[in-house]
């Protein structure tokens, strides 16, 4: 008698096996597909500021890193949190940005006031965009860009912030 129960027992077993393989496979295929999703939206922005401005998305990518950069650098943490909300990959551009080295008579301007700020920023968004071979005046393009799309995908908040800690542009 419980030879008969135990290969009932194993029947059943055997048989809820492949739904829960399913299972397991339809939830790992859900996982990958958010994980490419966040990838294309991370490029998204990329694609859309590369194709307004006629740049290669390397190009982009690290010349958007650097106004990420000097915006952080002038906003407050909690004013840059709401922009990296809308930009969740934010820190993924100011890594690719152009590196610069400071003087420490930048040091004591980027301490001194907003003006002073505004000067070391400037400076330092000169050099980068030189860095990547992009012209100084494209400047405002590649912020009108990046604001643009934000306001177009309802980040209109973010988009306002980014202006704020750019204002000087």
């Amino acid at each position: 008698m419980k030879l008969p129960a135990l290969l009932i027992s194993s029947l059943f077993i055997v048989q809820a096996m492949p739904a829960h393989a399913n299972d397991f496979t339809k939830s790992l295929t859900s996982q990958l597909q958010k994980s490419d999703t966040k990838k294309v939206e991370s490029n998204a922005l990329v694609s859309y500021a590369a194709n307004q401005l006629g740049m290669s998305e390397d190009t982009v990518t690290s010349g958007l890193g650097s106004l990420f950069k000097v915006a952080k650098d002038n906003l407050s943490k909690d004013n840059f949190a709401m922009i990296t909300k809308a930009i969740p990959s934010i820190n993924t551009y100011i890594n690719q940005a152009p590196k610069s080295s400071s003087s420490s008579f930048t040091s004591l301007l980027s301490k001194s006031s907003d003006t002073g700020k505004a000067a070391v920023g400037m400076d330092y968004l000169n050099s980068s965009f030189k860095k990547l071979g992009i012209s100084p005046d494209k400047l405002p393009a590649m912020l009108n860009s990046v604001t643009g799309y934000l306001d177009k995908y309802g980040y209109g908040e973010a988009s306002g912030l980014l202006k704020k800690g750019l204002s000087f542009l």
